[in-house]
C-alpha cells in the first residue's frame, strides 16, 4: 500500500546497483519490458554508447540504483514502453530536461536545450548525479537537502501533503520531485507505482540482508549491529564500530571485521583476507589495535 513517507524501503535500496547489475541484464529488461514487448532504447545509442551502457555506467558512478533510471525515464517520457524512437527527439536526446530551461512535454516539445547535455547517455549520467547529490546532503552534516528534505523531518510537498519520510532515500526523491499528486501522474504516487511495477517484473526484492562491517551506509542506523556507526567521510559511506582490546569487533557466520590501529584509536573494517573490497576501496594491510597486522578495505 503506498505510504508517502516511504517511497523506496531503504537508503540501502536506493544505492544498490545490482537490480540490474550489468549490460546483459539491463539490455534483457528493455527487450522484455513489463508492458510485453521491447523498448526502442534497445537498439538505440547516443554519443556511441547503448542505452544498457549508459544506464550501468551511471549507476556504477553514481551507486543509484539502476531501477530508479528507467522508472523515470517512464515516467518522464514513456520511453520504456515506446517500441520506436518516439517525436519529439527532445524526448529522448534531452529526457530528464539537463541542460534545459524546462522538461519536455507536451505542452513544451522544444525547450532551448544546451546541445552539450544531448543524448540520452548525458541525461542519464546528469540525472545520476543529481539524485546522488541530494543524497549527500541528507547523509552529509547539513542532515538535509537544500530543500530541507530529511528524515524524520515533517514538510509540506508542492500539492498541500505533510510528508516525514522515513530515509534518507525518500528525503532525496522529495526534493528531486516535492509532489505527491496520489492517483494522478507526474509525482512520487507515480513513482512509487512504477518501481514496485518494475521491481516485481524482474523480481528484485529490494536490498537485502543486513549491513556489516564495511558496507555503504547514510546514517547511523543503516549500521545495525551492535556499537555500529556510519562514517560518513569516506566513499559512499562505511558501516564501522570502534574497538579494543576490551571491546572486540561484532561477530557475523559469514564475515569478518579487523580491528585496525588508526591514528591509536581501533575501528572495525571489513577484512578483505577472502572476500573483496567494494568499488572505491583497496585491502591494505593495517597494524591490529591487539598487535600484529592484518589486511582491511580502506578508501582508495
Amino acid at each position: 500500500m503506498f505510504d508517502p513517507n516511504t517511497l523506496i524501503d531503504s537508503t540501502a535500496s536506493l544505492t544498490d546497483p545490482t537490480s540490474l547489475p550489468d549490460e546483459p541484464t539491463v539490455q534483457s529488461f528493455l527487450l522484455q519490458t513489463p508492458y510485453g514487448g521491447a523498448s526502442f532504447l534497445a537498439t538505440y545509442a547516443s554519443n556511441g554508447v547503448t542505452a544498457a551502457q549508459a544506464i550501468v555506467n551511471a549507476s556504477t558512478t553514481y551507486q543509484i540504483n539502476p531501477l530508479v533510471f528507467v522508472v523515470r525515464a517512464q515516467m518522464d517520457q514513456a520511453l520504456i514502453s515506446e517500441s520506436t524512437y518516439p517525436t519529439p527527439a527532445a524526448r529522448v536526446e534531452y529526457a530528464f530536461g539537463c541542460g534545459c530551461d524546462e522538461m519536455p512535454s507536451p505542452t513544451n516539445p522544444s525547450p532551448t536545450c544546451d546541445p552539450t547535455f544531448a543524448g540520452f547517455d548525458k541525461q542519464i549520467d546528469c540525472f545520476a548525479g543529481t539524485i546522488r547529490s541530494y543524497l549527500d546532503g541528507v547523509c552529509g552534516a547539513a542532515g538535509a537537502t537544500a530543500g530541507g528534505w530529511a528524515q524524520g523531518t515533517t514538510q509540506t510537498t508542492l500539492d498541500g501533503v505533510a510528508v516525514t519520510p522515513a530515509n534518507e532515500a525518500t528525503a532525496a526523491l522529495y526534493q528531486y520531485t516535492p509532489l505527491v499528486l496520489q492517483n494522478l501522474e507526474g509525482g512520487n504516487w507515480f513513482f512509487w507505482n512504477v518501481y514496485q511495477e518494475y521491481a516485481q517484473a524482474i523480481a528484485y526484492p529490494g536490498a537485502v540482508g543486513q549491513s556489516w562491517v564495511g558496507d555503504p551506509c547514510c546514517g547511523n542506523a543503516a549500521c545495525p549491529f551492535e556499537g555500529g556507526t556510519c562514517a560518513v567521510n569516506v566513499p559512499d559511506g562505511m558501516c564501522t564500530a570502534s574497538c579494543s582490546a576490551a571491546t572486540p569487533c561484532p561477530m557475523d557466520p559469514e564475515r569478518t571485521a579487523v580491528c585496525a590501529s588508526l591514528s591509536g584509536q581501533g575501528f572495525c573494517l571489513f577484512d578483505c583476507s577472502s572476500d573483496p573490497c567494494r568499488q572505491g576501496y583497496v585491502c591494505q594491510t593495517v597494524a591490529v589495535f591487539t598487535g600484529g597486522q592484518g589486511v582491511a578495505c580502506l578508501p582508495n
